[in-house]
């Protein structure tokens, strides 16, 4: 039999990958168009070697940069999703699970960002963690200055300085564990020259959840019996 009529007439891109291409256009990748023998469709693998040798090294710092900067704020939506509130059942189990689960995503978003989204402008694997790890530090100096100037009145120096060393150290710890993860979905993708898969990462984003929800609980049982606070 010939050629299905038509087929040759799908609006496909060729081979030849453009400035503009997205590895969702990798349409040669695609089951359903394999039965064509088109060899000249677009793979994640071409899109992604491009992309690579196309991006100058200066533009993939600015986007780790970015990456930083974003994410720490926008993971104090995670942090108000735990505040507020006399302390009950549902506000305790708010503390150790949404809330370490929302904050420990957003803190991680950048980095997952660039190597789910955009993985030709990671400079190496080692950069995803301390992205993550940046971001989580930047994260803990805003709820700082968010909790010791407005939910916490007249805080002690013992609060502070209690604030001022645990918070980097659990915010910075968890996120050096999810960014080790997102580190490991981008070398398997720069590796094997794959489509990012989130399962990759996804062990690594539970055990820094589990981290922060251990602390969160810990934390406010010590609060409870007067210990801490």
């Amino acid at each position: 039999m010939g050629n299905s009529p038509g087929v040759e007439h799908e609006p496909i891109p060729g081979g030849e990958v453009s400035g503009s291409a997205s590895y969702w256009e990798a349409t040669g990748d695609e089951p359903a168009l394999r039965w064509t023998g088109r060899t000249d469709l677009p793979t994640f693998s071409s899109i992604y070697e491009a992309r690579k040798l196309e991006t100058p090294i200066a533009r993939r710092w600015l986007a780790v940069g970015t990456a930083v900067v974003v994410a720490g704020p926008f993971a104090i939506v995670g942090a108000l999703l735990g505040t507020g509130g006399k302390i009950g059942f549902g506000l305790l189990l708010l503390a150790i699970t949404i809330g370490p689960l929302a904050e420990e995503v957003l803190k991680a978003s950048g980095a997952l960002y660039l190597a789910e989204q955009r993985p030709w402008l990671v400079p190496a694997g080692w950069v995803l963690p301390l992205t993550a790890v940046a971001a989580g530090l930047v994260f803990a100096a805003i709820e700082n200055a968010v909790y010791l100037n407005i939910y916490i009145a007249d805080p002690t120096p013992e609060i502070i300085r209690w604030r001022w060393i645990a918070g980097p150290l659990l915010h910075g710890g968890a996120s050096l564990i999810a960014g080790l993860g997102v580190r490991k979905m981008w070398t398997i993708t720069d590796r094997d020259l794959t489509a990012p898969r989130i399962r990759h990462a996804a062990p690594y984003l539970i055990a820094a959840v589990a981290v922060h929800g251990l602390y969160n609980l810990t934390v406010t049982l010590l609060e409870l019996t007067d210990v801490i606070f």
